[in-house]
């Protein structure tokens, strides 16, 4: 009798490493069949867990949003007062940091079209879930703090900008530092 199948998440297998070939080879050239054999499983294995490439693509960036927030979300919960500015410096960090490890989500996610960022701030807007976590808890704690609408707007604009960008350029390869991100954000983000 033959050894039993046992492959351990297939499932997560095949997202992580459908993200690092469309990160190394492009998402042209991702298919299923390859994918599979990456994953030491057959060509046709992946399609157990995903119908199509489309709902394949669609579930490696649902993975690397709820990862995301998984952390930005445990940020904010270490602060004792959800009201301080303290939570918006941590989701930044965090949102950084995040990046810094796992640079391909970096790479994979924002190369991707269908990522929302809406800047109007506008009433039942469909952001991406990190950008709208981080509006949300920004327009609450500036308010309580009495800022004008419009700079709390335009603040957040700088913020997200800030933090993306640094995490744009720690998810870079060819970026050369003489310290960690990790004990320099807190400076950097002030």
């Amino acid at each position: 009798m033959g050894k039993p199948y046992h492959h351990g998440n297939l499932r997560r297998c095949l997202i992580e490493k459908g993200i690092e070939i469309i990160n190394t080879e492009g998402e042209e050239n991702l298919s299923m069949r390859k994918l599979g054999l990456a994953c030491g499983v057959s060509g046709a294995a992946p399609y157990s867990h995903f119908n199509s490439k489309e709902k394949l693509l669609e579930a490696m960036q649902e993975y690397v949003v709820e990862r995301l927030m998984k952390k930005m979300n445990a940020a904010i919960e270490t602060c004792e007062d959800k009201d301080s500015t303290e939570v918006i410096m941590k989701m930044g960090k965090e949102y950084v940091i995040f990046f810094v490890e796992n640079p391909d989500y970096y790479s994979f996610l924002f190369a991707r079209a269908n990522l929302k960022i809406d800047l109007t701030m506008g009433e039942n807007v469909d952001n991406t879930p990190p950008f709208q976590l981080f509006i949300e808890n920004a327009y609450r704690i500036y308010r309580k703090l009495d800022y004008v609408e419009e700079d709390i707007k335009y603040g957040i604009v700088s913020m997200w900008a800030t933090v993306h960008g640094l995490a744009a350029i720690a998810s870079m390869k060819n970026v050369t530092t003489d310290f960690k991100w990790e004990e320099v954000l807190e400076r950097i983000l002030k």
